[in-house]
């Protein structure tokens, strides 16, 4: 255990370096990020119909709305069950790190979107709050499942739905052309630092009694 513990740190702070090589990369308006960000928009970009119905859709699961009414019941069943520590790991995760510090880092640095969206947009792009909202939603979903959930089947089949949510939302975002690559992978390694980060701070030493 505390070799994973380790590990998942060592991590985490990995993440944040790349985080911060990109926002380097960025505000100096380095060739590497250009040739990243084009690169990766010629990989996903390939359109048509059928793709485009369907990431469409996608990119919604990682929508405001969504999100906050999937909050919501997370909080009332959380309350519910009397299990504190996952809520304020799920409150800080979604309120703090996937709203308040992603909107902050934008208006920070105030990179603007790409053009021509094949959904309409607003605000700053760097680094995706979709994605944020993906990693810190999601990420937290995995983390309650692997501790509170007892059966197998179910845990694992909620697992997988939820990763692959996890990077098929931010992939979607640079499929319709409101983020550059470099804003979705920025976010995956800040956000995975955050949930590393509050995991530590509200889930270590937490029983790992089961929600059934």
């Amino acid at each position: 255990m505390i070799i994973k513990q380790k590990t998942q740190i060592i991590l985490a702070l990995i993440t944040f370096s790349i985080f911060l090589c990109l926002t380097i990369g960025l505000v100096s308006q380095a060739l590497w990020f250009e040739q990243l960000n084009s690169i990766g928009q010629h990989l996903i970009q390939q359109r048509s119909p059928l793709a485009d119905m369907i990431l469409i859709n996608i990119t919604q699961l990682g929508s405001v709305t969504f999100i906050g009414l999937s909050t919501l019941i997370l909080i009332i069943f959380l309350s519910y069950k009397k299990a504190y520590p996952a809520l304020q790991f799920l409150l800080v995760n979604i309120f703090l790190y996937a709203g308040l510090t992603t909107q902050i880092t934008k208006r920070i640095i105030r990179n603007p979107r790409p053009m021509p969206q094949l959904l309409p947009e607003h605000g700053f792009s760097f680094p995706s709050g979709h994605t944020m909202v993906a990693i810190l939603f999601y990420g937290t979903l995995i983390v309650l499942t692997k501790r509170y959930v007892s059966k197998s089947w179910l845990q694992l089949t909620a697992i997988t739905i939820f990763t692959l949510l996890l990077f098929v939302i931010p992939i979607s975002r640079i499929y319709v052309n409101v983020h550059y690559p470099t804003d979705i992978i920025a976010a995956l390694s800040l956000g995975y630092s955050l949930l590393t980060l509050s995991k530590y701070l509200f889930l270590t030493g937490d029983s790992y009694d089961t929600i059934n």
